[in-house]
């Protein structure tokens, strides 16, 4: 499968903008998702790519090959750029059995009988349901007919698998099952997969890279763990992870011990490379990293227990100082009474600092991640 390129990609309706400049790398074989709020031009980026949307300004190129260009009024039609399509509906012939559903698309380009018998067998193995192939859709579960869906899309073969939020009708027990179905076929068949979603954990457990967006603009673009870890901006560390990360406003004291100025209290930096004296900041950290102690703790900063919510697995616990809260995720259950007394410490090596005005992370990114993970 080529790569995937778009330069300098807009989309406007009037005064609308759909996507701006969107500069953009799928490569060969990835498997990429468009990550993002409703509204943040994710959709219009994956049909501007499969040619159902025809971009305002810009360039997309495919294996090198220019499919859309706005300066040479040129766009190749949906038909000849060799993608597959899926979508949140299902769209499935009611009248047509699995078999016939799945085999639609290779009779509309003439394959002969044997071939089409043969990629139909092979793609309903591949989705674990060679034993459906007779049934209609109605007589089907939502996950079997996304499974069928999914077939038909895989059956003609495309170079690249285009994807709507197509689990989000699935409950919560399917949806799980079909990532696990959706990254073994990735890995099966080394088939290049653009993934639109809204849900931060359908990117960070299937991804080999994601492309987080907003208000029609990339934010960043990265390895899921680099993303956890490194958001590049403020947009970015809020909208990854669950629980939210902690966002406290601060200010840089740099010396012997470099530490963040917050209110009341200082978090030490273990990173301050790239940090100014007296500069105004947010600081961030993720849950898993506020560690919680006794108060009388060396080097443990003060607060109360405001809530504990158990989940089994894990516990989050929301701690208050003042006006100041912050949440900690601890492994296992604890147990803590409300208004009780505790030691916060937090690991300073994963201590994010961004810009007051520009939200920009303001450290600089090691080259590797091994300490991360």
């Amino acid at each position: 499968m080529p790569d995937i390129r778009l330069e300098g990609v807009s989309k406007r309706w009037g005064d609308v903008v759909g996507v701006e400049n969107l500069d953009l790398m799928i490569p060969d074989g990835s498997f990429t998702c468009l990550l993002g709020p409703s509204g943040c031009g994710k959709t219009t980026t994956l049909r501007m790519i499969a040619g159902l949307e025809e971009p305002t300004a810009g360039r997309i190129s495919m294996d090198q090959q220019i499919v859309y260009c706005s300066e040479r009024a040129f766009s190749l039609p949906p038909v000849k750029r060799r993608v597959g399509l899926i979508f949140q509906s299902y769209a499935l012939w009611p009248h047509m059995t699995v078999y016939q559903n799945i085999a639609f698309g290779l009779e509309m380009q003439k394959r002969k009988q044997e071939e089409i018998v043969s990629l139909v067998k092979q793609v309903a193995e591949w989705m674990r349901i060679d034993e459906l192939l007779d049934r209609y859709p109605s007589e089907l579960s939502g996950g079997q007919q996304q499974r069928v869906a999914l077939a038909r899309s895989l059956a003609p073969q495309p170079d690249c698998l285009l994807m709507d939020e197509p689990l989000s009708n699935l409950d919560a027990k399917l949806r799980i099952e079909m990532r696990a179905e959706l990254k073994r076929i990735h890995a099966e068949t080394k088939m290049t997969i653009v993934y639109v979603t809204h849900d931060q954990l359908e990117a960070m457990t299937m991804a080999s890279q994601v492309a987080v967006m907003s208000e029609g603009k990339l934010q960043q673009l990265a390895e899921p763990l680099m993303l956890y870890h490194y958001p590049a901006n403020l947009f970015v560390a809020e909208f990854v992870g669950n629980p939210p990360i902690n966002i406290l406003p601060g200010k840089v004291a740099l010396g012997q011990e470099s530490v963040v100025q917050c209110r009341g209290f200082s978090l030490p930096l273990g990173n301050s490379k790239g940090l100014k004296n007296d500069e105004e900041v947010m600081v961030a950290v993720r849950a898993e990293d506020v560690l919680v102690g006794q108060p009388e703790e060396s080097g443990s900063i003060t607060f109360t227990v405001y809530s504990v919510l158990p989940t089994g697995g894990e516990t989050l616990i929301r701690l208050r100082r003042g006006d100041t809260f912050m949440t900690a995720k601890i492994d296992g259950s604890i147990r803590l009474d409300i208004d009780s007394t505790v030691g916060l410490k937090v690991r300073t090596e994963r201590l994010l600092v961004y810009g007051k005005e520009n939200g920009e992370l303001l450290q600089d990114v090691p080259e590797g991640q091994e300490a991360w993970v």
